[in-house]
């Protein structure tokens, strides 16, 4: 019978080529989602404000700084017409293909 450890998911992500696979995946997942904003950014500051950034020893954030992300990507509801504005699902486009 097999004996799995405890912390193999620790000692397995603390491999050189695995972060520097983890930390790959967060830059192409970043350079994805910047592809998919690009026709879409008028004044340059949603698609200025993604980025990566390191979470701690093994793993990376890719962020969206601009406070608009969610309602560009998810939709929102126009505040005088309440007309439903269709979003550009950048997100799950980038991450999902």
């Amino acid at each position: 019978m097999a004996y799995v450890r405890n912390n193999l998911n620790e000692i397995v992500a603390e491999l050189p080529g695995v972060q520097a696979a983890v930390r790959k995946q967060a830059y192409l997942l970043e350079f994805r989602i910047r592809t998919l904003i690009r026709p879409h950014s008028r004044t340059g500051f949603l698609l200025s404000s993604v980025g990566v950034e390191r979470a701690n020893d093994k793993d990376y954030w890719v962020y969206i700084g601009a406070r608009y992300a969610a309602p560009v990507n998810f939709g929102f509801k126009h505040n005088r017409t309440e007309e439903r504005i269709q979003g550009l699902h950048f997100i799950k486009g980038a991450i999902y293909g």
